[in-house]
């Protein structure tokens, strides 16, 4: 077979981008969102730890001492709120139990907030 294969042809086990119907920032999430199921909370977990650091050592920088982790905690937790609740505008780009994950640890990100500066 030196001319190359020669066999049957093959079939894609996924869709290809160029098949996708979809253009914009739309069509580039939602693609690999249905080629990986886990891209969005990969992704929305990318977010919150970024969001989380970010804020943590910011005010380390600004006040010169530790950074406070709840108060950073929470505010990781409701931008990933907002941004999973942002995505259920775009169809087929975020799944409702992704959407509950998110609400849910940003509830629980302000209860620890509110318990802890309760205390002070």
């Amino acid at each position: 077979m030196p001319g190359g294969f020669t066999g049957p042809a093959t079939k894609m086990a996924y869709q290809t981008f160029q098949s996708f119907n979809q253009t914009g920032l739309a069509g580039l999430l939602t693609y690999p969102a249905a080629v990986v199921p886990s891209f969005i909370p990969m992704l929305l977990f990318a977010i919150f730890s970024i969001t989380f650091l970010g804020t943590f050592f910011g005010q380390s920088r600004i006040s010169g001492k530790s950074g406070d982790f709840f108060s950073s905690f929470a505010v990781a937790g409701f931008f990933i709120a907002i941004m999973s609740i942002l995505m259920t505008l775009v169809q087929g780009l975020i799944s409702i139990p992704t959407v509950t994950v998110c609400i849910g640890i940003s509830v629980v990100s302000a209860l620890l907030l509110l318990v802890t500066k309760a205390k002070d």
